[in-house]
């Protein structure tokens, strides 16, 4: 979800670079930060760039060790896969399973392994100031929303068709060929797509007890403002419980802004519903986007919104502590178990927006290799591995078995005796960021068919308009990392309902034109209409 913690690809404020993500506040389920990575340009570094040695395998020793994706690891040095990932928290037992993929990954392509966990709400600006230093790592987490072609546009992760070919050959072939052909960026691929749902769909989270004890009838629920009444119910009869609970990166803008327009992550300019002559508009200035603003405002105002919400880092806590009645969260088959699993606290998901597969859904969920790896092949072949390999991409998304989880059959989990969601020392929940979802344990509380409704999710969603479409912001780098700035001074404010949009938006308008946004949707504009031009051919 976006929540710190559980998920975050919906709930964040999009990307905090751009005014489309400003009101699209909010990126999925249990992220935090949502800035697009801009606002630190690492360049392309020098001798360091991977981009160098990937052409022809890179590292020491590479194509003596592997070729048509297996590997020898007794020809290959030994090597240290770095991989950083977003999350709730660093994980306490990190190191112990680190260890355990270690000593996996040595018979296999003679690697240890280093995953390290970084917050949402520092992960941007973390991975920037990596990218400055040119720290050495191998794979981070990418995303079309968190500044993937920003990222491509600086150079700091390369492009990695090839090296899929010579040492990723199992891997493609149980990709869906949509999510790899999708994840492309100029008929190349920075990233490899986590196997996943590919629709982003919205909605809100709500807590299991109260829905039983106050027989809310959950089909009665068809917009948020279906939702006010049992705000009403919740504040007046069960103190210490916040209503619709939010944090400084997660609002219910993802989903008023997924009913109103259609948008492309990453993008200064968005496209109202509906819209025929695919015209860019600044969404600050649309009425929809009014609206939203003013609802969550008054929803600030009537007390249903947690008051700290502006600065709150961390949603999770307040979930597993049972502060909330309600939460907004990108939705898939089955994502209130996997929330259930995650706080300890049972949950049921209403959605309030259709399935729709943008591009940023193809590129929602990546592993990128670094411009800063010392050996992008060793990097490729470990990502084969992980799409291939059921007991390494559960070891990593689940912890160690009978210290973190027990098995209940074959394919479903359970935590280990005497552990908790609330205990566990490796609880990360965030399996969509690695490899092959489909090769995932399932939770007890989970649907055993869960996958196949995965499969039936995907075919029931709709293509975005924008669909294929991907801006390049290499001629307003500029103006993009001023508008990263503006946005982190107001989305939080906006997003929460904490600031008065009647004052605030004019003012925040003022400082995104002041920075060049209406230079940057122009060079949208023009990217899109070049991108129509070429699909009509």
């Amino acid at each position: 979800m976006k929540v710190k913690g559980i998920q975050r690809k919906g709930l964040t404020a999009l990307t905090a670079a751009f005014a489309v993500t400003l009101m699209l506040s909010g990126c999925g389920s249990n992220g935090n930060d949502g800035s697009n990575g801009s606002g630190a340009n690492g360049g392309n570094g020098g001798g360091d760039n991977a981009a160098a040695t990937a052409d022809n395998g890179g590292g020491t020793n590479a194509n003596a060790g592997a070729a048509n994706g297996g590997s020898d690891a007794s020809k290959l040095e030994p090597y240290t896969i770095k991989w950083f990932v977003p999350g709730a928290a660093a994980q306490k037992d990190q190191a112990l399973v680190n260890e355990e993929v270690s000593k996996y990954l040595k018979d296999k392509i003679n690697a240890s392994f280093d995953l390290e966990v970084i917050d949402w709400g520092s992960w941007a600006d973390k991975m920037n100031l990596k990218f400055a230093s040119s720290e050495p790592f191998d794979l981070m987490y990418t995303a079309n929303w968190d500044g993937f072609a920003t990222k491509i546009a600086q150079g700091n992760i390369i492009d990695i068709t090839s090296l899929i070919d010579q040492y990723a050959p199992e891997a493609k072939a149980v990709i869906e060929p949509a999510l790899l052909e999708g994840s492309k960026v100029n008929g190349k691929n920075y990233g490899m797509p986590v196997n996943k749902e590919m629709a982003t769909q919205f909605g809100v989270m709500l807590r299991k007890d109260l829905v039983d004890k106050y027989a809310i009838d959950l089909t009665t629920i068809k917009t948020l403002q279906d939702l006010e009444p049992y705000f009403d119910m919740i504040k007046d009869k069960e103190p210490g419980v916040t209503p619709f609970y939010l944090n400084k990166d997660i609002s219910l803008l993802n989903v008023w802004n997924n009913n109103n327009f259609d948008y492309y992550d990453g993008g200064a300019g968005t496209l109202p519903k509906g819209s025929t002559d695919f015209k860019l508009v600044m969404g600050l200035e649309t009425p929809e986007a009014k609206a939203g603003y003013d609802l969550i405002h008054q929803w600030y105002q009537k007390g249903y919104v947690n008051k700290d919400a502006a600065t709150l880092q961390d949603l999770s806590g307040g979930l597993k502590a049972g502060k909330a009645f309600a939460y907004p969260e990108q939705l898939k088959p089955g994502k209130d178990a996997e929330v259930s699993t995650a706080t300890g606290v049972q949950w049921v998901q209403v959605e309030l927006t259709q399935p729709i597969i943008g591009t940023g859904d193809t590129q929602g969920s990546m592993a990128s290799i670094s411009r800063t790896s010392k050996d992008p092949a060793r990097a490729m072949m470990f990502l084969n591995l992980l799409y291939t390999d059921k007991y390494l991409v559960n070891l990593i998304a689940f912890g160690i078995e009978g210290k973190h989880y027990k098995k209940v059959d074959d394919n479903t989990i359970d935590f280990a005796d005497g552990v908790t969601a609330q205990t566990s020392g490796y609880n990360l929940n965030q399996a969509w960021l690695f490899g092959n979802q489909f090769n995932d344990y399932l939770w007890k509380n989970e649907d055993p068919q869960k996958w196949e409704k995965f499969k039936t999710f995907n075919k029931a969603a709709k293509n975005s308009p924008l669909l294929g479409f991907v801006f390049d912001p290499s001629n307003v780098k500029t103006e993009v990392a001023a508008i990263t700035n503006v946005g982190k001074e107001f989305n939080s404010g906006l997003g929460t309902g904490t600031l008065d949009p009647n004052v605030y938006v004019p003012k925040y308008i003022d400082k995104l034109k002041a920075a060049g946004i209406e230079k940057v949707i122009a060079e949208e504009q023009k990217q899109l209409d070049a991108w129509r031009a070429a699909q009509s051919k």
